[in-house]
């Protein structure tokens, strides 16, 4: 199943370049008219580069999981990355 489209102007505090800057610094870093056109930075992003989110679990949660990721020779988190990879394949229409 497909998450529906979220609209950025209802809900702007989930779209960073929607929200008001926090102090002077930010709104100069938000104003393309400040921005050095001419010199780029060059950026070289890692191939194998990670992210690392934070997943906040009820003890209930966990003693719900934690056996089920035992019993499948995974770690607790090994067992969430797989189920969901596993469910956003699913989830994607063919």
């Amino acid at each position: 199943m497909r998450q529906p489209e979220i609209d950025y102007t209802k809900h702007p505090e989930l779209n960073d370049s929607l929200r008001e800057p926090l102090d002077y610094e930010e709104r100069l870093l938000m104003d393309p008219d400040t921005w050095d056109w001419d010199n780029p930075v060059e950026v070289v992003v890692s191939p194998g580069a990670r992210l690392v989110f934070e997943v906040s679990l009820s003890g209930d949660e966990l003693s719900r999981i934690e056996p089920a990721a035992i019993a499948s020779g995974m770690t607790v988190i090994a067992y969430l990355k797989q189920a969901a990879l596993r469910s956003a394949r699913l989830s994607i229409p063919k």
